[in-house]
């Protein structure tokens, strides 16, 4: 039986987002995954790789209108669009976080692409979210997170798990990683693909935060609505 939660729920229709940021009290680099993906198949289309026919995946997915969750009692919004943290935050370091990207995006180009004449049109981005695999999450997020922290942060890939969300493909991912002089983070991260957006869900706890429950309540409430 599914516990009780706070009647609130987080109902995210974003129709513009802008480059993918870091916050400094939640999931630095779930969305810098995707967003590497972006690149990685960009510079493949542009090196001529003869696979310009391929239809890719994502387009074929139906398109969403929203992604929904409850917030668990015990959780409020903080001052950063998207983040919920624990109501005796920052004793309690336990935090949400929700991020969405609308499809299809600009072309970020370099001054010489733009000298060169290179269009910011999107048609030329080929997604390949649904191409996502756990040995590319582990690498470009060990990346990410050794930027930040710097290395030996123990980042470790618990699991990596394909899921379906109300018809909707995506991810379900378990982290963890340890700052120095920190204790550890373990993360699960969410990730939802639809035609038009890609949502991503992450719990964040430390070691000696008692909220594994609460976590496994909010993504087990996590349904998409699809646009009509």
């Amino acid at each position: 039986m599914r516990k009780r939660f706070l009647s609130i729920i987080f109902i995210l229709t974003v129709f513009t987002l802008g480059n993918s940021r870091i916050s400094t009290l939640a999931s630095a680099g779930a969305g810098a995954v995707l967003d590497d993906m972006i690149k990685d198949a960009d510079s493949e289309n542009s090196s001529g790789s003869g696979d310009e026919s391929k239809a890719g995946g994502i387009s074929k997915l139906p398109e969403a209108l929203a992604c929904t969750f409850f917030v668990p009692m015990g959780f409020k919004a903080s001052d950063e669009p998207g983040v919920f943290v624990n109501e005796h935050y920052p004793l309690e370091s336990a935090n949400i976080t929700y991020e969405v990207s609308v499809l299809p995006e600009k072309k970020i180009l370099t001054n010489a692409q733009r000298a060169a004449g290179e269009s910011e049109d999107a048609t030329n981005i080929e997604y390949r979210y649904d191409e996502l695999a756990a040995e590319m999450y582990e690498t470009i997020q060990k990346e990410n997170y050794e930027s930040l922290y710097g290395e030996n942060i123990g980042f470790t890939l618990e699991s990596f798990e394909n899921m379906e969300y109300d018809g909707f493909p995506g991810y379900m991912i378990r982290t963890s990683y340890t700052p120095e002089n920190s204790q550890t983070i373990h993360q699960a991260i969410a990730i939802v693909l639809s035609k038009n957006k890609v949502f991503t869900i992450v719990f964040s706890r430390a070691e000696d935060d008692d909220f594994e429950d609460k976590c496994t309540q909010t993504l087990d409430t996590i349904h998409v609505l699809a646009k009509k």
